[in-house]
């Protein structure tokens, strides 16, 4: 795993040890920050960025490779956020990252509202649907922001009536979408 552009292009990150922490691949955060960079929503540099069940910490190390102003990590596993913490060390980034331990279907305004948020929790677990609900709740996103998710291919994923899909791209067992609010 490795981050993919910016300033720390090819940059190894620490692995997960087991299979526990699923990591974004390679191809698909090139593929997003390609779409994300080249037309669609705010743009990275100088956003404030939210990654919800950050896992590793890869989509926002690559968000703050490419300029991102900020980055919150939201995890409620200690084992994540360590992992998370040792990848933002070897870019040498703590200064503009936070760094929370909290279940992300409750996670209450910390630094928002956020540009862009990743939302990338375990599959098959329904944490989906309770995470868009609680960022419509708590008014984590900015007016012209996107939201990012995550997901199998082939889950049935409820956007609630708060987002509206404007893309999606399949990348072999994962999916992602990108989201803006409905009102």
């Amino acid at each position: 795993m490795r981050i993919i552009g910016g300033t720390y292009r090819g940059k190894k990150l620490i692995t997960p040890a087991n299979d526990q922490i699923r990591p974004t691949t390679d191809r698909m955060r090139e593929t997003l920050f390609n779409m994300l960079e080249h037309g669609t929503g705010p743009g990275i540099r100088g956003s404030n960025i939210l990654d919800l069940f950050s896992g590793t910490g890869a989509l926002g190390i690559e968000a703050l490779s490419r300029g991102a102003a900020h980055v919150t990590f939201i995890d409620n596993s200690q084992r994540s956020m360590l992992l998370t913490k040792q990848n933002t060390a070897l870019i040498k980034s703590p200064e503009n990252t936070t760094y929370v331990i909290m279940d992300g279907t409750t996670l209450i305004n910390t630094r928002g509202p956020y540009d862009i948020i990743f939302i990338d929790p375990p599959y098959h677990k329904k944490m989906m649907t309770p995470a868009l609900l609680n960022l419509h709740t708590q008014n984590l996103l900015s007016e012209n922001g996107l939201v990012i998710i995550e997901y199998p291919t082939g889950e049935d994923i409820d956007f609630t009536d708060n987002f509206i899909e404007i893309k999606s791209k399949k990348l072999g067992d994962a999916s992602f979408s990108l989201l803006e609010k409905t009102t």
